[in-house]
């Protein structure tokens, strides 16, 4: 072999050493946990192009944050059709507690007790109430409960059916088109491996629909805030046993966590939804899905919460650093049509007044109306208004008044009023004083930083 061909296939041969070298030592493309995709309050950060300071940087591959007046103020693919594992169990809560009556009994049978994987420790034989085997749905998310449940209710929407399962099952996929979910249902528990494989699917948006849907009812609100882990089941035999069970939801009661529904499978990987209640901001949801790991479902479920609740801010409705004499906040000088030269201060009717809104809706305009105050003025007559808008939508409306008392002219200086405004039309100057605004809308970034 000529030396020629042999350097050429040596330095192919280097060649392709190098190359495979470098793939094995490149680093995986990182994961982009604040894409353009993600969308605040319909608009996609594309078009937003918000600071990163102001955007969830989270791991889900689905997530949502919706307010308890159904507003969307965060998104992520949340109309991806995927799995979620137990947090299909919120269903069966709905459907049971929709059907059925906290105090009938719940029968365990062979195929609940023997389902396998997350487990309320039910044999079969055991009977409870109905309050007890929700608990033990939601709690420790016992897939033998939601089995349970299923079977036991099934019987109670109709006797006459011959696969009372399978009745529930259908319940659950006729609740869920009743709320608008694009989801479907193939078992009480969520289970999607093992012989539970099916067309089983839902999406962070729907999640949050059915969430929201079964917080409007106050078992539910209790049953998912319940901190009482013991619940009391009749065996086979007519003993009774206590059963402690483990709470799934780690954050409950703290941060504002006032309850929620885990989730997890291998191909649903951890999931999460969670109703928060914090001042100022109210109650809200939030949904994670598709989420690698126990601790860090919980960790992307506080950052949306606390992303949400951290741009949440209060001010004052009339927004001014003018004052009157006494120190009341100065909206704005009034004319006063009874002189040429003269107006009246005017403050809000409440100074304390504030409204709360979310600072990343978009800018907030300001409109002022003033009445032309005349004749005797009295200190907190009506003197106009003053409204906040965001988007359209009004935030606040405060009634503005008079904050001093002002007298008409006597004749002699009504004469000369007169006279002046004579002059004035002559050498056009106003024939009286101009109105003063001195409250401005408040910037949302400012205050947010403040």
């Amino acid at each position: 072999m000529n030396a020629p061909r042999i350097a050429r296939r040596t330095a192919a041969a280097l060649l392709s050493i190098t190359v495979a070298i470098s793939l094995m030592v490149a680093p995986a493309p990182a994961r982009a946990d604040q894409p353009d995709t993600d969308i605040i309050l319909g608009v996609a950060e594309a078009e937003r192009q918000d600071p990163a300071a102001d955007r969830p940087d989270i791991t889900a591959r689905n997530a949502i944050v919706v307010g308890a007046d159904g507003t969307v103020y965060y998104e992520r693919d949340a109309d991806a059709q995927v799995k979620i594992a137990s947090i299909t169990k919120v269903m069966t809560a709905i459907v049971a507690l929709e059907h059925a009556s906290l105090d009938d009994t719940v029968v365990v049978d062979h195929a609940a007790a023997t389902v396998g994987q997350s487990s309320a420790n039910l044999r079969e034989g055991d009977t409870l109430t109905m309050e007890e085997a929700l608990r033990a749905l939601l709690i420790p998310s016992g897939n033998d409960a939601g089995m349970a449940i299923a079977t036991t209710v099934g019987k109670m929407i109709d006797p006459a059916s011959t696969d009372p399962y399978a009745t529930f099952i259908q319940a659950m996929n006729d609740k869920a088109a009743e709320l608008g979910m694009g989801s479907n249902f193939t078992n009480p528990h969520g289970l999607d491996f093992d012989g539970w494989e099916g067309d089983m699917h839902s999406s962070a948006r729907d999640v949050a629909t059915m969430f929201a849907y079964a917080m409007k009812n106050e078992t539910f609100r209790e049953l998912t805030a319940s901190t009482d882990n013991v619940i009391t089941v009749t065996s086979a035999d007519g003993s009774e046993r206590s059963i402690t069970m483990t709470e799934r939801n780690t954050i409950l009661g703290t941060e504002g966590n006032i309850g929620g529904k885990t989730g997890g499978t291998y191909e649903a990987l951890q999931c999460f939804v969670g109703a928060f209640s914090r001042e100022p901001g109210g109650e809200i949801y939030t949904v994670v899905l598709g989420v690698d790991g126990d601790e860090q479902r919980f960790a992307d479920t506080l950052t949306l919460a606390n992303w949400y609740y951290d741009h949440v801010v209060t001010f004052p409705v009339v927004n001014t650093t003018a004052t009157t004499a006494e120190g009341t906040p100065l909206a704005a000088e009034a004319t006063y049509a009874s002189w040429t030269d003269k107006t009246i201060d005017v403050v809000a009717a409440d100074p304390a007044q504030t409204v709360t809104t979310f600072s990343l809706a978009g800018p907030i305009e300001q409109n002022v109306e003033l009445k032309t105050l005349s004749g005797t003025v009295s200190e907190g007559e009506q003197a106009g208004t003053l409204t906040l808008t965001q988007n359209g939508t009004e935030l606040a409306r405060a009634e503005l008044v008079s904050a001093e008392n002002a007298s008409a002219p006597d004749p002699i200086s009504w004469l000369l009023v007169q006279l002046d405004r004579l002059v004035r039309l002559v050498t056009g100057e106003p024939t009286a004083a101009e109105p003063v605004i001195y409250a401005e809308a408040p910037v949302p970034t400012d205050l947010d930083a403040a």
